[in-house]
């Protein structure tokens, strides 16, 4: 396996084989600071997410020292977080598009220092589905992370945002059954995605995980479908991965985690 684990891996194992193992703390390498522009960083877990840890626990100027685009959520699940340029933006379930203070929280986010390696012109697509079966033919090697951005106009985006939650927080497939769903059309803006390999396991969604911004930073969200006539996708491919974990231990539980990211991914 090609993925570089830096300076992780007692956090890793601790997730994998004892489960509960919230508030473990990782130290930082010299190799790890020299190679952040080549490593996805991730604050938290998906499965600590699906379970129902919105806790934020990590500020955004803390996050913005380990990359530059990225997506992920806020504290309380407070709608869908989109990083472009070095600037975070929160897609409220209202539709309003806020750019958000360094001294917001998030309990799940992944960022990276985006250099891209592949540019590449796309052709007239119908669908995410389609999307992602031509960004397929850019990546070569199947062990590695890849992060798009992909801009232009695009004839129809299909996006959706989530609601603050009080606690006691429910797990993520019951919090997204009140989100609000937005139908844009004829709207230019920028995909910002991620792709992570199969080896990634419960760490984060394996495949593609796209989010939405309009070019006038007012309208965004967690994107469902897309299709247009024309786009420019720039992909970073990134080997390297570090990731720390909340502090905090979710109060629900997770039997299958595939099942449910497809719940959440609808």
């Amino acid at each position: 396996m090609k993925i570089k684990f830096t300076a992780i891996v007692l956090s890793v194992l601790c997730v994998v084989t004892l489960g509960g193992c919230a508030g473990t703390t990782t130290s930082t390498s010299s190799d790890a600071v020299a190679s952040k522009e080549e490593t996805l960083f991730q604050a938290s877990t998906i499965n600590s997410l699906l379970a129902g840890n919105y806790d934020g626990f990590m500020s955004f100027g803390e996050l913005k020292q380990h990359g530059d685009v990225g997506i992920g959520t806020f504290d309380a699940l407070d709608g869908e977080l989109v990083m472009i340029e070095n600037t975070i933006y929160k897609v409220k379930a209202s539709g309003e598009v806020v750019e958000v203070p360094d001294t917001d929280t998030t309990p799940f986010a992944a960022v990276t220092y985006f250099n891209e390696d592949v540019t590449k012109s796309l052709e007239k697509t119908a669908s995410l589905d389609a999307l992602e079966q031509e960004l397929d033919k850019l990546m070569t090697d199947p062990a590695s992370f890849y992060v798009f951005r992909i801009d232009g106009t695009f004839n129809t985006v299909k996006a959706r945002s989530v609601p603050s939650q009080q606690k006691p927080y429910s797990v993520l497939s019951e919090a997204v059954k009140n989100q609000s769903i937005f139908d844009y059309q004829k709207i230019s803006g920028t995909l910002v995605g991620l792709w992570c390999p199969e080896d990634i396991g419960d760490l984060n969604v394996k495949g593609y995980h796209f989010h939405f911004i309009s070019d006038d930073r007012s309208k965004g969200g967690h994107l469902l479908d897309v299709s247009f006539d024309s786009a420019k996708a720039f992909m970073d491919q990134t080997d390297g991965f570090f990731m720390t974990l909340s502090p905090t231990s979710p109060e629900g539980t997770v039997d299958d985690a595939e099942s449910a990211i497809d719940a959440v991914e609808k």
